[in-house]
């Protein structure tokens, strides 16, 4: 019988829906025969210890995304420090969660509706340093479906949030983030607490 996973995401809003795909990805980076259940999805109202503290999961790993914002990565992951729990896996992007989907300008066309369309993406490098990555992505969506007009911009506004969520689903290969701190941190501590031995891994 196939191994199988359960999990949640905890996180801040509805669009944070985008990280399903780099988590999925990443736990078949471990364990690339797990069945990945279809995920929970809670939102996270008040603090991460005072949300944790109450919080019975029902699944077998909890991530927790917590975006960074204007504060330092290990500022933000202090948050956790109180949280004294094996399943609990902390996602924190640097800035906010979008940031981990602008390297790739062919899911930015795709997900605006233009596959043909050339895309201009940030270099990896400076990814963590953008101030407002989901206003960036906005914009890269619009320019790559040709900048709509009238009535067809409005609608194209009105879906950028799920065309952002499309954006994840669009990646197939997650492996540049490797070169981020916060992405890096996040595949170390979902290692440690993946719940199935798995090769080259102590049973």
């Amino acid at each position: 019988m196939s191994r199988q996973l359960s999990y949640e995401i905890v996180a801040d809003g509805e669009t944070d829906r985008i990280l399903i795909p780099i988590i999925q990805w990443s736990i078949h980076q471990i364990d690339h025969d797990v069945e990945i259940l279809e995920p929970e999805f809670k939102r996270r109202p008040g603090t991460v210890e005072d949300f944790l503290s109450d919080y019975d999961s029902k699944t077998m790993l909890t991530f927790v995304h917590r975006d960074a914002e204007k504060i330092s990565l290990e500022e933000r992951l202090k948050e956790f420090e109180p949280v004294d729990r094996s399943d609990v896996i902390p996602v924190v992007p640097v800035r906010m969660s979008e940031a981990w989907i602008l390297f790739d300008g062919s899911a930015i066309a795709k997900a605006a509706g233009s596959p043909s369309s050339s895309v201009s993406v940030p270099k990896m490098s400076g990814i963590e340093n953008i101030a407002d990555p989901k206003s960036l992505l906005n914009r890269l969506l619009f320019e790559a479906a040709g900048s709509p007009t009238g009535r067809r911009g409005k609608i194209f506004k009105d879906s950028i949030s799920q065309r952002r969520v499309s954006v994840a689903g669009y990646i197939a290969d997650y492996s540049p983030l490797e070169r981020l701190s916060a992405f890096k941190r996040f595949q170390d501590v979902l290692a440690a607490s993946y719940p199935y031995p798995v090769e080259g891994t102590p049973v």
